[in-house]
């Protein structure tokens, strides 16, 4: 449906083209203009939003031109528009218009042109909100508001929403919540906390959530990652646990003492993070005993690793 209305984007222009000498050519340009004020109208009317309108605008528009091939999209959005507030029995039931809102009125959207994502944005917001009270399910975790409120593009209201949660600190979803919203509200620094977390506990999910921060330094350093580190698998998906470590490594000069979390801490991975963040600290202080022991004690969790430290450092 992407080029079903490349023109309808910003309006529909009545225009004047085509008219000949023919009362048939000056009819059928009456007929044409009249279609694209009703969609104008029904547009307008979704954005507004006027459920009364949309349905009487769009009524008009299907008797006016009922071959057109936004007919079936602007039904859904109408529906959708209808359809909420939506009430919901439990995070089951709001899973189910989540998938919904992702998987049929999203697509639909795109007959607003560049109006779509405003359209998409009320709706998501208007989600959190009649969920808003509902507890975090793990079983169902798009269900939580805090996923709504961030597709809504409210990172602010997402995170106080993740705040409510409790007891699901190592929680993935919750984990990519905090990241997003973090570097959406404060940028690049004060995501790596819970980006290093997610990384550390299930690093499987960390690709997916570089990929939605779409942050050019970040993906930078993914990819110089698995350059330096060419002994690790890139099919493995636990391989990318030793990104936090390697990312402290190659950021000498960085301060990080936010609190990280880990299910287990006698993981290599998690153990040359610490290695790794306790040489940030002692490096300033100069070469001496208890530097050379903080080494020492990564090169026994990983020579390749202390190796390439190693080249970094120069000594």
């Amino acid at each position: 449906m992407g080029d079903v209305l490349s023109a309808q984007t910003d309006r529909q222009p009545s225009g004047t083209w085509g008219c000949g000498p023919s009362l048939q050519g000056q009819l059928d340009l009456f007929a044409h203009s009249r279609a694209v004020i009703l969609l104008n109208d029904v547009i307008d009317s979704l954005l507004e939003p006027n459920t009364a309108r949309v349905r009487e605008r769009l009524q008009l528009l299907r008797d006016e031109a009922p071959g057109h091939p936004t007919l079936n999209a602007l039904e859904t959005l109408r529906e959708a528009l209808e359809k909420q507030p939506v009430a919901t029995t439990g995070a089951g039931d709001t899973a189910k218009v989540v998938d919904w809102l992702e998987s049929e009125v999203a697509p639909a959207a795109s007959a607003l042109g560049s109006s779509a994502s405003t359209f998409m944005r009320s709706r998501w917001r208007a989600l959190a909100l009649t969920v808003a009270a509902q507890a975090y399910d793990p079983a169902y975790p798009r269900a939580h508001c805090a996923y709504c409120h961030l597709r809504a593009e409210d990172a602010p209201a997402a995170l106080r929403a993740v705040a409510s949660i409790h007891g699901s600190d190592l929680d993935p979803f919750v984990l990519q919540w905090v990241t997003l919203a973090r570097h959406r509200t404060s940028g690049r620094h004060a995501c790596r906390a819970p980006l290093f977390t997610l990384a550390l506990n299930t690093p499987q999910h960390l690709p997916a959530v570089l990929t939605e921060l779409a942050d050019p330094a970040l993906h930078d350093d993914w990819e110089r990652f698995w350059l330096d580190c060419a002994w690790l698998d890139p099919r493995d998906a636990a391989a990318g646990a030793w990104f936090p470590a390697w990312y402290l490594i190659e950021h000498r000069a960085m301060r990080f003492d936010e609190p990280v979390g880990t299910a287990d801490p006698e993981a290599a991975p998690a153990k040359a993070f610490d290695a790794a963040r306790l040489l940030l600290v002692l490096e300033p202080a100069g070469y001496g005993p208890t530097l050379i022991g903080a080494r020492a004690r990564l090169h026994d969790i990983d020579a390749r690793l202390f190796a390439h430290y190693m080249s970094r450092r120069g000594s």
